[in-house]
C-alpha cells in the first residue's frame, strides 16, 4: 500500500519535529552538563589586602585561565572568618561557591563553641596557604629566647586579637606548650598589635610572619624570638624555630595557621575535581607560589582527600585543647 503525497509529507514533518526534540533535549543535556559555563566566586573570609585575599586573587588568575571563566572575589569579613563559612554552608552545591576557609580557628568554633556548620560535611578541593606563626617580643621586654621565658615569675602580657580567627587558638595552645605564665589581652586589631609592641604596651604577642613586622623587626623596635616551624623561613633566617629551642610540639604541622578552599556539603566529585585540578595548576605555578610566599605565606599543593586528612589533625588538636581554649573563651564573656 503506497502512502499518499500528503501522508509522506505528514511523517517527514512528524520525524523531523522528533529529531528536533530529541537533538534539543541531548544538546540541553551537554549544556547542563559542562562545567563550569559560568563565573565562579570565591567567598574571603577577611578584608582586602590581607594574605588570604592576596593569595586568593593570584591564585584565582591562575584558575581562571586553567577554567574558562572568570573568578569573582567576594570578602565577607567579620567574625574571625566564620562570615563566609556560614555563605558557603548555605550555598547551593553547584561548584560556583568556594570559600577560603581558616583553621584552626574555625574548627574552634564548631568543637569549643558548638557553633554550626560541621566542617567535615564540606567538600576540600586543597589548601590556599600555611601561615607559620612567630613569637615576637617587644624590646622594651626582658624576653630572648622560649627558656627564658618559662623562668618568668609573674604572667606575661601577650596581646592577641581575640578569640576568634586562628591567632587564638595557636597563641594559647603554644604558650601552653612551652609553658610560660601569661596573661592575654584581647581587642587588638593587628595594626594595633604592632604598635602596641613598639610602644611596650604589652610584653610578646604572636602573629603570622608576615611583611607587615618586617621593619618592626629589621628596624629594632621588637624583637623576633621564634617561628613555629619545622624549618627556618627564609624571610627571617636568623630566627630559631621552636624545635631548635627544644620544643618539638612547635614544629608540629597541625600548629601551622591554615587557610582551606571548601565548597558547599552535597558538591558533585566531577565538580570537586575539576576545581581540585585547576588550583593544582595555579599552587603549582612558579610565578604565583613565588608572589604568595614573598608575602610570607608558604604554598604547599596538596589533593583534597590529602587536606580533609590535615583538617582531621587539627580536629584532634582543638579536641586535646578545648578545655585550655574553652576557659580563655569562658573569661572573655565575662
Amino acid at each position: 500500500m503506497q502512502l499518499s503525497k500528503f501522508m509522506k509529507r505528514g511523517v517527514l514533518a512528524l520525524f523531523i519535529t522528533a529529531s528536533v526534540v530529541v537533538g534539543g533535549a541531548s544538546l540541553s543535556a551537554q549544556a547542563e552538563e559542562k562545567y563550569p559555563s559560568k563565573p565562579i566566586t570565591i567567598l574571603i573570609g577577611f578584608s582586602v589586602g590581607g594574605s588570604m585575599d592576596t593569595a586568593a586573587r593570584l591564585q584565582g588568575e591562575v584558575m581562571s585561565k586553567v577554567l574558562g571563566v572568570p573568578i569573582v572575589y567576594r570578602n565577607v569579613a567579620g567574625a574571625g572568618g566564620r562570615n563566609s563559612v556560614t555563605i558557603l554552608n548555605r550555598s547551593k552545591p553547584d561548584g560556583y561557591t568556594m570559600a577560603a576557609i581558616n583553621v584552626p580557628g574555625q574548627i574552634v568554633n564548631m568543637v569549643v563553641r558548638g557553633l554550626p556548620p560541621d566542617l567535615r560535611t564540606f567538600k576540600w578541593v586543597g589548601p590556599q596557604v600555611a601561615m607559620p606563626y612567630f613569637l615576637q617580643a617587644s624590646k622594651k621586654s626582658p624576653w630572648k629566647s622560649l627558656k627564658q621565658m618559662k623562668t618568668a615569675k609573674k604572667p606575661i602580657r601577650a596581646a592577641i586579637t581575640g578569640t576568634g580567627g586562628n591567632t587564638f587558638p595557636i597563641t594559647v595552645i603554644a604558650s601552653d606548650l612551652v609553658g610560660y605564665p601569661v596573661r592575654f589581652i584581647s581587642g587588638f586589631k593587628a595594626a594595633e598589635i604592632i604598635a602596641a609592641i613598639i610602644r611596650g604596651d604589652v610584653e610578646i604577642t604572636t602573629m603570622p610572619l608576615s611583611p607587615r613586622w618586617h621593619s618592626a623587626v629589621k628596624g629594632g623596635d621588637a624583637r623576633a624570638i621564634a617561628v613555629y616551624s619545622p624549618e627556618r623561613r627564609p624571610v627571617f633566617p636568623s630566627i630559631p624555630t621552636g624545635v631548635e629551642e627544644g620544643f618539638p610540639e612547635l614544629g608540629k604541622p597541625a600548629l601551622l595557621s591554615y587557610n582551606l578552599y571548601a565548597l558547599p556539603p552535597g558538591t558533585p566529585p566531577k565538580i570537586v575535581s575539576v576545581l581540585e585540578s585547576a588550583l593544582a595548576k595555579a599552587n603549582r605555578d612558579m610565578k604565583t607560589k613565588e608572589m604568595i610566599e614573598a608575602n610570607g605565606s608558604l604554598v604547599k599543593p596538596i589533593s583534597g582527600k590529602d587536606t580533609a586528612l590535615l583538617l582531621e589533625e587539627q580536629f584532634s588538636l582543638v579536641k586535646k585543647n578545648s578545655s585550655l581554649l574553652n576557659k580563655y573563651i569562658k573569661a572573655k564573656k565575662k
